[in-house]
């Protein structure tokens, strides 16, 4: 296991924030950098124009992450460094396996072998940072998203800079498997906190009224929550896949910038969100008020085939389909199971993952069989992904409404 520093323990665990934090950036590079080089990874796997193959392939991550979700018992069970260096040795295996893949199924079989290096990454650096630095968790979780959003929005200046350069972009994928290298290679020696090193909030939960219960209780809400794991993440990962074809057919001279206008949205929305929370506005209503807007905006960019209008809707995009509302979800359910916290985050991880694996297969097979017209037929799809998550949203909060009438807290028993 590994050994907490006894003393000055946030600035001993300061290399190790770093490493995290830089690991989360460059997800928010390899989240997008596939959906910029479609056409190139085809040819390269010897599918020249067929950007389904692709996205068929970017899809299995979804089937890797819900393969990885043994990634959290493991985690506990071996270490935060166990599971941080297994995600940077399965996301170099994705990375450097797309450059060497001679066919779609071998680039298949390392985009799901990326998927659970996604769950190793859940389950040991964001653990990791929490045990090290308990007391500011929910900046953490912030931070989390921040990198995220930010290694989305210089993707496009650095595609940008590879081609006026005439650079491969074979370089960027060896360059993020370089990276998970060094990353993977830092983590044998950086500091790792102990698995729930916060010894001192361990001793107030264990004081306080949330005792761990035989038994859970599962409702319409904890179910409605958990749907929302795939919901909330479906609008945007459906966006950051297809918006290039999107911006081509609208006759955008430079469709790689929607992902910077989308990112820069998104890191705004990541604080901002967290802002109004800590106002006292409810979870429940950010989660029925967002995915409406979203839904408005895809409808108008439907019928308005404007490209100018397209740098809208990426930043309405990125603002109320990227600010944090699987976190909302998470927190919401992991409040109604208190003693039972884990379970509830894996709930959502699960409908995570189904969502990175179904609608991107979905999307690739209106790509096959929509012809030219497929980016606006999957707008239609993502507008009514975000009305479904209006109307859970709604659910959850009239199932709210019902408990606190009640006086019921939680669901456990």
């Amino acid at each position: 296991m590994d050994a907490s520093v006894t003393s000055g323990k946030k600035r001993s665990y300061l290399s190790t924030a770093v490493a995290v934090y830089t690991t989360f950036l460059m997800c928010g590079i390899i989240m997008s950098i596939s959906a910029q080089y479609k056409l190139q990874l085809a040819e390269l796997w010897g599918q020249k124009g067929n950007i389904a193959a692709v996205l068929s392939v970017s899809s299995a991550v979804g089937v890797g992450g819900l393969i990885g979700t043994l990634a959290g018992p493991l985690s506990d069970k071996f270490g935060r460094r166990f599971a941080s260096i297994m995600a940077c040795l399965c996301t170099v295996i994705n990375f450097a396996g797309f450059m060497l893949a001679p066919n779609v199924t071998v680039a298949y079989v390392c985009s799901l072998i990326g998927g659970i290096g996604n769950s190793f990454m859940n389950a040991g650096l964001t653990p990791s940072m929490q045990d090290a630095y308990p007391d500011k968790r929910s900046m953490l979780t912030v931070l989390t998203k921040f990198f995220v959003s930010f290694g989305q929005f210089i993707l496009p200046f650095v595609i940008v800079a590879f081609n006026a350069q005439h650079i491969s972009f074979k370089v960027a994928f060896w360059g993020i498997t370089v990276v998970y290298a060094v990353i993977g290679i830092a983590c044998f020696f950086l500091p790792f906190p102990e698995v729930g090193g916060d010894r001192q909030a361990q001793k107030v939960e264990a004081s306080s009224d949330v005792k761990p219960k035989g038994k859970i209780k599962i409702t319409l809400e904890s179910v409605i929550l958990g749907l929302m794991g795939f919901s909330t993440t479906a609008v945007f990962m459906v966006w950051t896949n297809t918006n290039q074809e999107l911006g081509k057919l609208y006759g955008l001279a430079n469709p790689a910038m929607l992902q910077s206008v989308y990112a820069i949205a998104s890191l705004v929305s990541v604080l901002t969100t967290s802002a109004m929370v800590a106002k006292g506005i409810r979870e429940s209503t950010i989660l029925i008020v967002y995915p409406a807007v979203c839904a408005a905006g895809l409808l108008l960019s439907y019928f308005v085939q404007s490209g100018p209008l397209l740098y809208v809707l990426a930043a309405v995009m990125g603002w109320f389909a990227s600010g944090g509302l699987m976190q909302l979800a998470v927190s919401l359910l992991a409040g109604l199971y208190p003693a039972h916290k884990a379970t509830a985050i894996s709930i959502i991880g699960l409908g995570n993952a189904l969502s990175n694996w179904l609608v991107i297969r979905a999307c690739g097979s209106i790509t096959a069989t929509a012809g030219t017209n497929a980016p606006r037929v999957i707008l239609l799809m993502n507008m009514v992904i975000a009305i479904t998550g209006v109307l859970l949203g709604i659910i959850v909060r009239i199932s709210q409404n019902r408990r606190a009438k009640n006086n019921i807290t939680n669901l456990e028993s």
